[in-house]
């Protein structure tokens, strides 16, 4: 990925942040606990992550949401301006006060991945001690089996597999319509140097506006129309992470 582009087109080897992420087990994992109160350190590199339609409204106050190219976009929430630096994680790991989490930063360390043999779902974790540790908060297990906890992450990471493949439908919408047009940014940062931003895409709203109606209709049931609009509307909080850079720039000043 060069300095003027946010998001790359190649899907990576292993899902952003995961590098050996290892199935989980009660012989392996019995005594992990996850932290109540996370270190957000494995996120600090990270300028982009993927998005799900079911929190756009919300992340579409605080950072700019747009598309990945390709033949298979996807949604992302930017949260820095540059590559491999992410603004919304502190030095000391905490996440930046009142912006709200992206969900599959919430979703870490775990993920579901399918066995293709078994026509079924294992739970596969990071093992990663900023969140999961022995001397965590919240068990996996307990007596010999699953935790209420545990459970929790289950259901999180199956809600959040129908909201990607949800995501991933609406993606694919967009693009087959050829609503999906290349844009850049030009900014300016506080310390007067020039970002140019590019390799991401954007909704085109004259071609939205030029929806046959029944698609319009069709959309609008489905809350994609509200969806779009949102991400729209995102595209104005580049300032945000301008004033999150220059936060930075002062305090190393």
């Amino acid at each position: 990925m060069t300095d003027e582009a946010v998001a790359a087109g190649a899907p990576p080897a292993m899902p952003l942040l995961y590098k050996r992420p290892t199935p989980v087990t009660l012989e392996r994992h019995k005594d992990l606990k996850i932290r109540q109160k996370r270190n957000y350190s494995y996120a600090a590199s990270a300028h982009a992550v993927p998005a799900v339609l079911d929190e756009i409204p919300l992340l579409s106050g605080h950072y700019p949401l747009v598309f990945t190219p390709g033949d298979n976009p996807a949604l992302v929430a930017l949260l820095g301006l540059r590559p491999e630096e992410s603004l919304v994680v502190n030095k000391d790991g905490s996440f930046e006060p009142g912006w709200p989490i992206p969900a599959y930063l919430t979703r870490y360390p775990f993920m579901l991945v399918p066995v293709p043999q078994d026509d079924r779902m294992i739970l596969v974790m990071e093992e990663d001690s900023n969140v999961v540790a022995q001397d965590g908060d919240h068990p996996l297990f307990e007596n010999g089996q699953g935790s209420k906890h545990g459970q929790e992450v289950m259901n999180y990471c199956m809600a959040f597999n129908r909201s990607v493949e949800q995501t991933q439908a609406f993606c694919k919408e967009l693009n087959d319509r050829g609503l999906l047009i290349d844009q850049r940014a030009d900014l300016m940062t506080p310390d007067r140097k020039q970002i140019a931003l590019s390799g991401f895409r954007i909704v085109d709203e004259q071609k939205l506006n030029e929806l046959p109606d029944e698609v319009f209709i069709a959309w609008r049931r489905k809350n994609w129309v509200g969806i779009i609009y949102a991400h729209l509307l995102s595209l104005s909080r580049w300032n945000n992470l301008l004033r999150l850079a220059g936060e930075r720039v002062a305090a190393n000043d």
